[in-house]
């Protein structure tokens, strides 16, 4: 009973718990870009898939840009997705993206440029299923595997001397079950935070959000900024749309929060308040992230979101996992899924 429990605690655990942990068969990369930016930067992004399941796997990517707009028409149209076969419906093709063996890596340079074009920017969300099961499963969408997804978002720069040097950021595949859940707000995690906001003349920070809800559901986000004392600065609240991204750029002192003075070392505080929907079951979820520019070298610090409760290290790692401990932790609440692939 008490291994079964612990295999039901692992299933339907909540964010905190698996914080830690990368692999899934549902991926997001909150930020990519092929564009201008501040300071001269041209941005681009490249993404590496790593295959940790025991099968070969295809892959599924499709590209959310940015602006706040409503991406449920292009999230439907699948002309717009990425994939590794034209037999499963993909008119975007890289065979990259089909039988990646177990413990494999593929490498996608300048990802958002070669497949959706200059000039843009978004997020990623990668589905992972066995080879050739896409067409297979009822609906399409193949029998999920797990992979992990890293990304690179950077600048080049070409001295007088022809040589070429890049500066930029890591930012990690972000799993599915992390996002911020306004049904959780009685555990704490409806909300998350970062360190570290800094702007001046020196830094810039931005800030971004990702609203991976089902099709049909919009969240009302509020942020609120402190100083490294603490104190309160400003808070507002933003609407997103439908599977929107929206970032923020020089979010201090710019379209954001507007701020007249410097700020080094502050803590932004990011919550889910509350969601619409048209949804039979709204599933809303989001997922927020930072990054801190160096304005002379247009070098970029990736700030991760980060929940404030401690990991349940003890029920993970050493499966001490009581019914009260985790009814108290939330683990005995299902973990619904937000998103299932788009089909052809």
């Amino acid at each position: 009973m008490r291994r079964l429990f612990f295999a039901l605690t692992f299933l339907l655990a909540t964010p905190r718990v698996w914080a830690s942990f990368r692999a899934a068969d549902f991926v997001i990369v909150p930020a990519a870009a092929a564009a201008p930016g501040l300071q001269n930067a041209t941005w681009r992004t490249d993404v590496e898939i790593m295959n940790v399941d025991q099968v070969p796997v295809d892959v599924m990517i499709v590209f959310l840009p940015t602006g706040n707009i409503n991406n449920t028409y292009r999230f439907d149209n699948f002309a717009y997705h990425l994939g590794g076969r034209s037999e499963d419906g993909f008119t975007k093709v890289d065979p990259k993206l089909k039988d990646i063996q177990p413990g494999r890596s593929v490498v996608l340079e300048n990802i958002i440029e070669a497949q959706w074009g200059a000039n843009s920017m978004g997020a990623l969300l990668i589905w992972a299923y066995k080879a050739g099961s896409f067409k297979q499963t009822t609906p399409p969408g193949g029998e999920p595997r797990k992979i992990l997804v890293w990304s690179r978002t950077y600048n080049k720069k070409t001295a007088e001397d022809g040589a070429v040097s890049t500066f930029g950021q890591s930012i990690p595949g972000i799993p599915w079950y992390y996002y911020v859940d306004p049904h959780k707000q009685a555990d704490g995690l409806n909300k998350v935070v970062f360190s570290g906001i800094r702007e001046d003349a020196s830094f810039r920070t931005n800030v971004g959000l990702v609203n991976i809800s089902d099709r049909l559901t919009s969240l009302e986000v509020e942020l609120t900024l402190y100083a490294a004392d603490g104190t309160k600065l400003k808070d507002l609240g933003v609407i997103l749309n439908p599977l929107a991204h929206e970032q923020f750029d020089q979010a201090v002192k710019g379209g954001l929060f507007r701020l007249e003075n410097d700020l080094a070392f502050g803590t932004l505080e990011i919550t889910v308040k509350s969601w619409r929907s048209t949804a039979a079951e709204p599933t809303p979820a989001l997922l927020a992230y930072a990054s801190r520019v160096d304005n002379a070298t247009n070098d970029a610090v990736y700030l991760e979101q980060t929940f404030t409760k401690e990991l349940p290290w003890d029920c993970v790692f050493n499966r001490n996992c009581s019914t009260f401990a985790a009814t108290a932790l939330g683990l005995l609440i299902p973990r619904v899924r937000p998103l299932a692939p788009p089909q052809p």
